[in-house]
């Protein structure tokens, strides 16, 4: 929230000084074609509007594509954070299977369990729950069978 402010900030900060460069350009032009040096006058604001047009241009974009970026991995943690619980929840209805001995944790995507299980069946079974919640790229078991 804080860059977004600031990225607010910083663009009606150039905008304004842009703003103003076109004001100042405005009445420069109109002073200097009584003496004589318009053409050369123009020339020198077009180069000096262009180029600053050219940074605004390049911030906003530097700005965007941080901002998508930030974005991207805010809906990363939350699709992780989603998986996790899903597969939590599943564990829970599945009977014979104690989920408290069950650590799960996602990380884009990927799924790692660990902890521990009467046997091997619950191994196959705690796999396959995991398999079939949404997101899942992959799933990473270390469980161990516990007698």
């Amino acid at each position: 929230m804080k860059k977004s402010t600031f990225t607010h900030s910083l663009l009606s900060v150039v905008l304004g000084s842009v703003l103003s460069l076109v004001l100042i350009s405005g009445s420069v032009s109109a002073a200097e074609t009584s003496s004589g040096n318009a053409i050369e006058s123009n020339s020198l604001e077009n180069k000096i509007l262009e180029n600053t047009s050219q940074k605004i241009d390049n911030s906003i974009k530097n700005a965007a594509e941080k901002f998508d970026n930030s974005l991207k991995q805010v809906g990363s943690s939350i699709d992780d954070s989603v998986i996790t619980a899903k597969i939590k929840e599943k564990l829970l209805e599945y009977k014979g299977i104690n989920s408290n001995n069950i650590s799960v944790k996602t990380e884009k995507g990927v799924v790692y369990l660990s902890g521990f299980v009467k046997n091997e069946e619950q191994v196959k079974r705690v796999i396959k729950i995991a398999h079939q919640v949404d997101g899942v790229k992959f799933v990473n078991s270390t469980l161990t069978i516990k007698k």
